[in-house]
């Protein structure tokens, strides 16, 4: 058996790290893969932990195959007395029988293996037949399996759930039923991986002539070879007449000694595992790691949609409108200033003026976002999660794009929440509305001084008083050009400031944009980005640890 070989690795030497591992990728892939193959990995997991607290001297040892293999005969013969039931009516097992060898420990193991028919065997028992020698087998226990080819459903279950719990496995074929296909794909195929804790038997031996002999075995270790069990030792043996039952028990006593074949089956178990998770989650041998990080230019493309339906654009311009609107009210001529508070603070009406408010409780009147405009998010949010997960299992890249459809709605509700707190610079005043104010002002009371002293001279016209002399500014009196200028340069003051303000609004208009934008940003990679690369990350972990695990790349 090839546990006796020297292997250039221990594979039980990382078993319970292995254990660990395999754990957390089941974890990580529960809910996202099938159930059956998480399920049997959960299994495992659980039974390993189980066996290894359980009598861990003993090795359990089953003898499995066929009906008509001759089972019940050769587990008689290896005892050394006839225990189980052999004749002719098949199949003649029908329940798990247990041969115990040395100290009686075994019960619960035995129980915990759910078989109720045991004997106790003297390790040192003189064997029935003077060509047999006596082999101290203590630590062993052998199982007699039904046959896994029975009629009886409950006994092919009985033959599989042991095939997948007992520590070594012991494969007795017979000359007529060697090939049966049953046999190779349903059991010896699948346990290739368990090629250490092997043996096969061919048993029955007796019935063929020398050249038949060589011939069978030549054709079973073909056989073997193409079912993934290269090097698996074959013995000859014939229960009935004694060939080799000799030398396979001593190969069953050196494996029960060293104690180490159910740590090595519980090590081909976790490969066998990851091999299958590997596979449920559609990983090829051979991939390059997965990536953990969203596209980019995805991401970009969710940002743009969920900054339009955020109503971004609209915010740029009700800052717009309310820059030029306070603009207005501090540089405008200044008898016509009052027209620009007539008209409603654009901010103020989309609730966008209340940083002083607790921004939990604060609601925009932004209009919300239009079918097209909810469409867009989710469409960006689908591009983003097909353009990242193409590396994914469907199942799991289904679970992803779920999650982020679910993630949507609160993401918009979020950032009319933020965008109700941002800041919007509309309690800040340019220092040139001072300034241009004051001008205007000046101006204004020019011409308001031109205008007196042109109406004191029309009133002292008026009256026929004596008029005094009026200084001339050339052609022109200074009441005319004071009058005059002062008006024409509080116009051309309050133009220009016109000009200006459009100038600033654009200027605010864009740096609020860009601010909300970067908020939009955040938002979108906190509440979506994140979350999807959190899953792309777990699935890098499952892939590395299946992997390595499996064999098929290294750690």
């Amino acid at each position: 058996m090839s546990l006796l070989r020297r292997r250039r690795a221990d594979p039980t030497a990382t078993l319970p790290d292995d254990l660990q591992r395999l754990g957390r990728a089941v974890d990580l892939a529960e809910g996202h893969l099938p159930p059956p193959a998480v399920e049997a990995a959960q299994a495992l997991v659980r039974r390993a932990a189980e066996r290894q607290n359980l009598a861990t001297g003993r090795t359990v040892v089953a003898l499995l195959g066929a009906t008509g293999s001759g089972k019940s005969s050769l587990f008689n013969a290896l005892v050394g007395r006839e225990i189980a039931r052999a004749a002719a009516r098949r199949p003649t097992t029908t329940r798990p029988l247990a041969a115990v060898w040395g100290d009686d420990d075994a019960a619960e193991l035995l129980d915990w293996l759910e078989i109720p028919e045991r004997t106790h065997v003297d390790p040192v028992a003189a064997p029935t037949r003077a060509h047999e020698r006596a082999d101290d087998l203590s630590g062993l226990v052998l199982l007699d399996l039904p046959d896994i080819d029975s009629t009886a459903l409950v006994h092919r279950q009985i033959a599989g759930r042991m095939a997948d719990t007992v520590d070594v496995l012991v494969w007795v074929l017979d000359p007529q039923k060697y090939a049966d296909a049953i046999v190779h794909r349903d059991y010896l195929s699948p346990m290739a991986a368990h090629a250490d804790v092997t043996l096969v038997v061919l048993n029955q031996v007796d019935t063929l002539d020398p050249a038949e002999r060589v011939g069978v075995l030549r054709d079973l270790d073909t056989l073997l070879e193409r079912d993934g069990l290269r090097g698996v030792e074959i013995l000859a043996t014939s229960a009935r007449a004694g060939t080799g039952v000799a030398e396979l028990r001593e190969r069953i006593g050196s494996v029960a000694a060293t104690a180490r074949a159910a740590r090595v089956r519980l090590a081909a178990d976790v490969r066998t595992t990851a091999d299958h998770l590997a596979r449920a989650a559609e990983i090829e041998p051979g991939e390059a790691r997965p990536p953990t990080e969203v596209h980019e230019r995805s991401a970009a493309r969710l940002s743009a949609a969920a900054a339009q339906a955020a109503g971004v654009d609209a915010v740029r311009e009700a800052v717009r409108g309310s820059y030029v609107r306070a603009a207005r009210s501090q540089v405008g001529w200044p008898p016509l200033r009052w027209l620009a508070r007539l008209r409603p603070d654009p901010l103020r009406r989309l609730h966008l003026g209340t940083r002083g408010e607790d921004a939990r409780l604060v609601r925009t009147s932004l209009p919300g976002p239009t079918p097209v405009q909810e469409a867009a998010v989710r469409s960006a949010a689908h591009a983003l999660v097909s353009s990242s997960t193409t590396h994914l299992p469907g199942s799991w890249r289904d679970d992803v794009l779920q999650d982020v459809e679910a993630r949507i709605p609160p993401l918009v509700d979020t950032l009319d929440q933020q965008v109700g707190s941002a800041e919007l610079e509309q309690t800040r005043r340019p220092g040139w509305w001072r300034f241009l104010g004051v001008l205007q002002w000046l101006f204004l009371a020019t011409a308001v001084v031109g205008g007196a002293w042109l109406g004191v001279l029309a009133g002292m016209a008026y009256l026929q008083l004596p008029q005094p002399v009026t200084p001339m500014a050339g052609p022109l009196p200074w009441p005319t050009v004071l009058l005059v200028g002062g008006l024409v340069v509080g116009l051309l003051l309050a133009l220009l400031g016109s000009l200006l303000a459009r100038f600033g609004a654009r200027r605010r208009a864009r740096r609020v944009e860009q601010r909300l934008r970067a908020v939009v940003d955040e938002t979108v990679r906190t509440q979506v980005v994140d979350p999807v690369e959190v899953q792309l990350d777990e699935f890098a972990q499952f892939y590395e640890t299946v992997t390595v695990l499996s064999g098929t790349r290294t750690s």
